[in-house]
């Protein structure tokens, strides 16, 4: 905005990464299933959408910089316009899209009983992440020696995410192995009438029994059953029926089969799923924006030197402040959501958080007291934690029923496609 870029198109830049996401995060998730990588299924695809995040990261918060180097005036930022949108779709994109193998990864390595634990466990470090980079944001860096030592606001904020995001991506890729899909059993299965990956790739495969003369195949067909009778869950990779090379296994075709095939538990839960984003987004990419303009009255398009940009700038820092509230209040019911968990049920605490947001919102914009906006920025907590665990809670309870994990998930004839948790997640997201 503080290029020039006009009104209408602020969301429209927004706009383009959830549609990218929606073509090719299913693709992602459905290569996730198969992939034969030595560092295993997941992995591989969130150290490459990490990247992927870095470099739009550092075209939103240097592409007003790097546009004042190619042609760019003080009146004019065509190229730094360019480059931050490009940035901001690379950097959303990426982000959105390595949630899905993250989560993939933990439901691989989890036990059932520990799921919703690690689910919560996700949301609450999202909340506390979240938490303290709006701090980082809400700050004024421009006023501490630091922060002029660094270059001002923008790049503060660029090292200190750039290196948060360089540990954490380390610290997610060195912990748990994955145990690799074996590339001969991939190709053993692409002549079948139906492919399937190995269920869970972890923990290590059980001992051998001395004096077993089993092969290489009948050792992974031994560790699939004793894994599956530990746990109780597959999660089968499979789209359609009649499948012949593997490259065919992931086209579009078959995933929008997949998607038309849904189950119908899957369905509802994806609906919601979607109702509950379309609101919390809306509110998310327009709050510290709502702060300056309506909050505080300020104007982001006047002389910098004038009174309204000062007003809209301090709603703005006001507006981090609130994102903060939500951002831990996300991480404090995360943390108490195992316990509610075992009080109520998962369908119950669904509707409580709709609720409660609904009601948040409505109330905002009904006042501009700055102490009730920022109060209700609670329920966006509540909200934001349930829609980050509760679905995927649901959706492993439907692969772990027997009624609707061998009818509907893990594929029937009269279905025509067996799903994997790799592409019913990114469905999901």
């Amino acid at each position: 905005l503080q290029m020039g870029l006009p009104d209408q198109f602020y969301s429209l830049v927004w706009f383009i990464s959830p549609i990218l996401g929606f073509l090719v995060q299913p693709l992602i998730g459905a290569w996730s299933d198969r992939c034969t990588s030595r560092f295993g299924r997941r992995r591989p695809f969130i150290f490459a959408l990490a990247l992927g995040a870095l470099l739009g990261l550092s075209l939103v918060l240097n592409g007003r910089d790097i546009g004042g180097v190619l042609a760019d005036t003080a009146s004019n930022h065509k190229w730094g316009i360019v480059l931050t949108v490009c940035g901001v779709v690379l950097m959303d994109f990426s982000a959105d899209s390595a949630d899905n193998p993250s989560h993939a990864y933990m439901m691989d390595v989890c036990s059932p009983e520990d799921q919703d634990r690690g689910l919560n466990i996700h949301a609450l470090l999202a909340g506390l992440g979240g938490g303290f980079g709006y701090v980082v944001g809400g700050i004024n860096w421009d006023q501490t020696r630091f922060g002029k030592s660094m270059g001002g606001q923008l790049r503060v904020i660029y090292v200190f995410t750039s290196i948060t995001l360089a540990i954490t991506t380390a610290m997610t890729l060195l912990s748990i192995p994955e145990r690799p899909l074996p590339k001969s059993q991939s190709r053993k299965n692409c002549g079948k009438s139906h492919l399937k990956s190995p269920s869970l790739p972890l923990p290590p495969s059980p001992p051998v029994a001395l004096g077993s003369a089993s092969g290489p195949d009948d050792a992974d067909e031994d560790y699939n059953y004793n894994f599956k009778s530990q746990n109780g869950v597959r999660y089968e990779s499979h789209l359609g029926e009649n499948v012949e090379p593997a490259e065919s296994q992931m086209s579009m075709k078959l995933l929008c089969i997949a998607i038309y095939r849904m189950p119908p538990s899957l369905r509802s839960l994806c609906t919601n799923h979607f109702l509950g984003w379309l609101s919390f987004e809306g509110m998310l990419l327009f709050y510290t924006d709502f702060m300056g303009e309506v909050v505080y009255e300020g104007d982001p398009k006047a002389p910098h030197d004038s009174e309204a940009y000062q007003r809209y700038n301090a709603g703005v820092s006001m507006g981090c402040w609130g994102m903060c509230i939500y951002a831990f209040s996300a991480a404090f019911y995360s943390a108490i959501l195992e316990k509610l968990e075992e009080r109520f049920s998962l369908r119950t605490l669904y509707f409580f958080a709709y609720l409660a947001f609904g009601l948040g919102t409505g109330l905002t914009t009904l006042s501009t007291n700055i102490y009730v906006v920022l109060s209700l920025c609670v329920t966006y907590g509540v909200l934001f934690s349930s829609l980050c665990t509760l679905p995927y809670s649901l959706l492993c309870e439907y692969y772990q029923s027997p009624q609707l994990s061998s009818i509907h998930f893990c594929g029937s004839s009269e279905e025509g496609t067996r799903r994997g948790m790799g592409v019913d997640i990114s469905l999901l997201s």
